[in-house]
């Protein structure tokens, strides 16, 4: 189906919708597992985000500093100001190689113990289930919100997010 007839057909409107309000959920019930980690790891994604797309800013300060010395050949003068840009810089990098290193680990251990509690909760909400659901249902379509459903989340909270606030900076 064309991007413009799936737009116009019925229901599209809700389903971006109702897609919309899972996704805060989800994002939601992160951040209340992990009041602290979840909003450090936002930071440290942001920083990385805003330093990675420093370079260009520094690159036309050295090269604006070349271009006013370089009809006077006075490269000795010019040393300082471009040494001093690259170290700003190398901290910078640095600074952002700290922040990926902090929030890639911080991403593990909040995406495991995220998908330990939703499957525990997974769990404890099926023991309430009365025994004709397990009548109707195939005990691999069960299995599957286990497995799938599961491994779809831990791809969304691993990857998905990171890379959306990364790529929307």
């Amino acid at each position: 189906m064309s991007e413009t007839r799936r737009r116009s057909a019925p229901g599209y409107s809700a389903d971006l919708k109702k897609n919309f309000s899972s996704l805060g959920r989800v994002i939601r019930k992160l951040f209340s597992y992990y009041p602290r980690l979840a909003p450090l790891t936002v930071f440290c994604i942001l920083f990385s985000a805003v330093v990675s797309a420093i370079p260009s800013v520094f690159v036309q300060r050295v090269l604006a500093v070349v271009e006013n010395l370089y009809l006077t050949r006075d490269w000795a003068a010019a040393r300082p100001e471009i040494v001093r840009y690259l170290v700003i810089l190398a901290a910078l990098y640095l600074l952002s190689l700290i922040a990926v290193t902090v929030y890639t680990q911080i991403m593990a251990y909040m995406t495991q113990g995220f998908l330990d509690k939703l499957r525990r909760e997974m769990f404890d909400g099926m023991q309430g289930l009365p025994l004709r659901y397990f009548d109707t249902h195939a005990h691999g379509d069960i299995m599957s919100v286990y497995t799938n459903d599961i491994d779809t989340m831990r791809q969304l909270i691993s990857e998905g997010l990171p890379q959306f606030v990364n790529s929307a900076i």
